[in-house]
Parts: C-alpha cells; structure tokens; sequence
C-alpha cells in the first residue's frame, strides 16, 4: 500500500522528547541485571565498582534502550508508550538496533530520551516489499550529557 509507504515518509525528521520524572534509582538497575542475567558486579556493588573508576554503580549498558523507565506516562493496551505522537499510529516489526554507548548511566541519573525519524526506504525482498523506518533514540542524562544511542530499524509490509 502506497498510502502507508507516504506516511511513514512524512514522519522523517519528526521527534518526541521524553524527560523521566525521577532517577533511575538502584533496584532499577539491578532487577534489569538480574531479569538479562548479567550478574557483573559493577551493577550491583558500590565498592567494586570504584575500585575500577566509577563513582557508583552503573546500569547494565542497555537498560535505558529496553526499557520505558524513563517515560512519564502510561501505556496503551499493545504495550507501546502514550506520548509518541504519529510514531504511535504505525505497527511494524523490529529489524534491528545499533547502540553506541558514550559513557556509564548510574543511579542518580535522570534520563531525557530524544526519538526522531531518521530516515524512510523501501525494499523488494523474497516476500514482497517492505518499508523500514529508521528511528534514532538518544539518552541524556541531567547534565545534557549524551550517554547512548539506539538506532532502531522497523519494518512494515506493503501490499502491491
């Protein structure tokens, strides 16, 4: 369907910010620890985590990607976060995520997440075409300090 290909076009370089109510907080990152089972102490234990330079514990490096902690809203009955504006109306699959990660995220860390549409292709494949959307996330801190990055590739279907 062309119609949906020219939506998802009309979304590039549309964004919406998110900013967390509160911090993160410690059983935050260590309940996501233990739910991917990752049992790195530099998520859990103060002490060893100076020992190797931190100031505190840090949050297992994807946590603020996987996670909706940093949203101020509700959800609706798919699952999918109140708030997202036209990214909403669309129900892809995922393709695939990127991260870059910049620096550790840490407890006391209150985190702005920033979505936009980078960009919107088409492609033939075995199974007919598809569409993919090209959704860049990133996650600051507080301070305005960039600490990761989530490209975030969906796919949607398009009847011939």
């Amino acid at each position: 369907m062309q119609d949906l290909l020219q939506r998802l076009k009309e979304t590039i370089g549309q964004e919406v910010v998110f900013h967390a109510p509160d911090e993160l907080g410690r059983a935050s990152l260590r309940q996501y620890a233990l739910a991917v089972g990752d049992f790195n102490p530099l998520y859990s234990d103060k002490k060893f985590a100076q020992s190797h330079g931190l100031a505190d514990v840090m949050a297992p490096p994807t946590l603020v990607c996987d996670t909706a902690q940093y949203v101020d809203s509700d959800m609706d009955e798919r699952g999918d976060l109140l708030g997202r504006g036209v990214l909403r109306e669309f129900q892809g699959l995922r393709a695939g995520n990127e991260y870059e990660f910049f620096q550790p995220v840490h407890p006391d860390d209150v985190i702005t997440a920033r979505w936009r549409v980078k960009d919107v292709y088409e492609r033939t494949g075995s199974s007919g075409r598809l569409a993919f959307q090209v959704i860049e996330v990133d996650f600051y801190n507080q301070r305005e300090e960039l600490l990761t990055r989530n490209t975030e590739t969906m796919f949607y279907r398009l009847e011939d």
